[in-house]
């Protein structure tokens, strides 16, 4: 015997899968979210990264900048040299001081590639100097740029090391 049929054409003791297309679609919808959530997070990575590439760049342009400065300087007689660069703490020699005011963004003569928080963290030349057997000086420059970024944990430093004489 033949299994009784509705006019709708449904067959009776079966259960249709009611829901099932929506379900799918919503599992969809989540996997969706979940990989754009994903490069969100990406991209809020990649740009804090490049933020932070940029200011290992700008100290090392500063910091090159300080050193060309020392290339085309007289070294002089003595430690005058030594005198005019050397400086810590925000205080020393005239050289480093006009220098190492260009390194804040809030100061009122901020170079192009500023760093932030540089008043924080301020810049130290140290200058060690010797002499050739000819009698000619010879200076070691040790220059220590620092920066602190708004969220950064801590601050951060790049170090250049340059031997300068005639």
């Amino acid at each position: 015997m033949k299994t009784a049929r509705m006019k709708s054409g449904h067959v009776f003791g079966r259960r249709s899968p009611s829901g099932f297309v929506l379900l799918d679609a919503v599992i969809a919808i989540l996997i969706f979210s979940i990989g754009i959530l994903g490069m969100v997070a990406l991209q809020g990575t990649a740009v804090k990264l490049a933020g932070d590439a940029k200011h290992r760049s700008d100290a090392a342009m500063l910091a090159d900048q300080v050193i060309a400065q020392m290339w085309g300087d007289n070294l002089g007689v003595g430690s005058t040299f030594a005198t005019r660069y050397a400086g810590s703490g925000g205080s020393g020699g005239s050289n480093y001081t006009a220098w190492a005011a260009t390194l804040d963004c809030t100061s009122t003569t901020p170079s192009t590639g500023c760093l932030p928080g540089a008043a924080a963290n301020p810049p130290t030349i140290a200058i060690t100097q010797t002499t050739t057997p000819q009698g000619a000086p010879i200076f070691l420059a040790t220059i220590t740029v620092n920066w602190e970024a708004p969220n950064d944990a801590g601050p951060h430093n790049y170090v250049s090391i340059t031997q300068i004489s005639r």
